[in-house]
């Protein structure tokens, strides 16, 4: 995609009325990451050529890409009843005390470019236990066995113990994934826990950790699929769960609810937990009014559209924003870093990838060929998703403290942070930041002095129509695109 010139940048700074705004002196939440999962692809992209598998790594995890700070690994479970191979991965269980720690190849291998590059939140993730753990003796349609949950819990540890002495130090462990549903139509891996279970599972699995010298290990928990689901279940199992035994509530949010609902999530998880709650996946948006396709803070629903444009990356921000200013959640995952979802031929029609379509999905944040087999098409695809996350893991801190914005016009979503130490960045050294996203079709002016609680201005970087990612220094005014997200810097 093109991008966009500096001087058409101060241009901009003429064209739109400047607008007051306030950041709040009252600090939240401490946010502790951002980041995606390694949920299926690294199977596909895993028999691409190491240039390319080098590239993705470097769009994820390095300077010069989106520099995410969260990486979930998918500990598989071996895939038995899965329909679909892609969404299979391999499990290093054999029997008790038994592994082949030669499996999964494809997945570990993007985890060691996150470890190499230094990613400071290592998540290993659960759709299923091992098939010798659930009801049916598969890895979709069951439920967690009680009687397993000791051998579940130790068979995590060993796993992360592996790693450990492979020098790959996992930070956190979620052993359960949408446990209402047993995935019974096998797309997929996926167990049921039931209510009952969970706080066993936690109190399970912390003893293990512990026991194999794993207490830095954080674990999370329910990984609810919506509010609707996590509200009514969470006092039927977190009182259970043994004091310091929770590191986060975590749960997703496909019934894309309204701010109370959502606010109502994070106070039910915090008080009953007396720990933060993180919102670890959501994917396949769309604007729920057909009539709102072009609105990026319109209402969204759960549904198939592949939108690589300004419009999907700000319908993500718009639910970042809400999850951070509503839920107030510490931490934010996207789903799946790398799909096949384009709904398109790029040989067929390369233009198609910049586009968006019905057929494909909001599933992920660089996309590659789903007939790349057949075709030998191995090139990736980047959408602005990727680089909204960028202004995300790049400009909120681990450790840093949200402050609230307000004042700005109701179509910028506004959210500034300030680190706990000085943060080294390509503009220098800053010490704050303030995230605006301009969901409408016009530019604003804001001027950052207004901010001076955040310390002097040192520049900034935007992500718009015409700009993937664009620098800039410190100036008196700066112009917010239509269609933007923008990041100003300060120390």
């Amino acid at each position: 995609m093109a991008r966009l010139s500096l001087p058409l940048l101060i241009l901009g700074l003429h064209c739109a009325a400047v607008q007051s705004f306030l950041v709040s002196s009252t600090p939240s939440q401490t946010i502790n990451g951002i980041g995606a999962s390694g949920a299926w692809w690294p199977n596909d992209v895993f028999n691409f050529p190491e240039n390319i598998r080098e590239q993705v790594a470097e769009l994820l995890f390095g300077s010069s890409g989106a520099g995410l700070t969260s990486y979930r690994y998918n500990v598989g479970g071996g895939g038995s009843g899965v329909t679909n191979p892609t969404r299979a991965p391999q499990t290093f269980f054999v029997s008790s005390g038994v592994y082949n720690w030669s499996a999964d190849a494809a997945g570990v291998y993007f985890l060691q470019k996150a470890a190499q590059h230094n990613v400071p939140q290592l998540t290993a993730f659960v759709n299923s236990a091992p098939p010798a753990m659930t009801s049916n003796g598969r890895a979709c349609g069951g439920n967690l066995v009680d009687a397993q949950i000791p051998a579940y819990a130790k068979y995590l540890a060993d796993v992360i113990a592996h790693f450990r002495d492979e020098g790959i130090r996992f930070t956190h462990v979620s052993p359960m994934n949408e446990p209402d549903d047993t995935f019974g139509s096998c797309g997929q891996e996926g167990m049921q826990v039931t209510p009952q279970q969970r706080a066993n599972v936690v109190n399970t699995l912390r003893a293990a950790l512990d026991a194999a010298g794993l207490q830095s290990v954080g674990i999370m928990a329910d990984e609810s699929s919506s509010t609707g689901n996590f509200l009514p279940e969470a006092s039927q199992w977190l009182p259970q769960v043994k004091k310091g035994a929770l590191a986060a509530v975590s749960h997703h949010q496909y019934g894309f609810n309204n701010d109370a609902s959502v606010a109502q999530l994070g106070a039910v998880g915090r008080n009953l937990s007396g720990v933060a709650t993180w919102f670890t996946e959501i994917c396949c948006f769309k604007a729920a009014s057909s009539s709102q396709q072009g609105n990026p803070a319109a209402q969204l629903t759960y549904g198939s559209t592949y939108e690589p444009t300004m419009i999907g990356a700000l319908q993500l921000g718009q639910l970042v924003y809400q999850s951070f200013t509503q839920a107030q959640d510490a931490h934010f995952d996207f789903w799946t870093a790398l799909s096949n979802g384009l709904g398109c031929a790029p040989l067929n029609n390369p233009s198609c990838v910049t586009n968006a379509n019905a057929n494909g999905w909001n599933d992920g944040l660089i996309y590659y060929d789903p007939s790349y087999a057949s075709n030998h098409n191995t090139a990736i695809y980047q959408t602005k998703r990727l680089f909204l996350m960028k202004h995300l893991a790049n400009f909120i801190w681990l450790g840093s403290t949200r402050f609230a914005v307000t004042g700005l016009p109701a179509n910028v979503f506004g959210m500034a942070f300030k680190a706990p130490t000085a943060q080294s960045t390509a503009l220098g050294t800053a010490r704050a930041s303030l995230v605006l996203m301009n969901m409408g079709n016009n530019a604003v002016s804001v001027q950052p002095a207004q901010a001076a609680g955040l310390g002097k201005f040192v520049g900034g970087a935007v992500t718009s129509p015409s700009a993937d990612w664009q620098t800039f220094g410190a100036s008196s005014s700066v112009s917010l695109p239509g269609l933007s997200i923008t990041t100003l810097l300060f120390n």
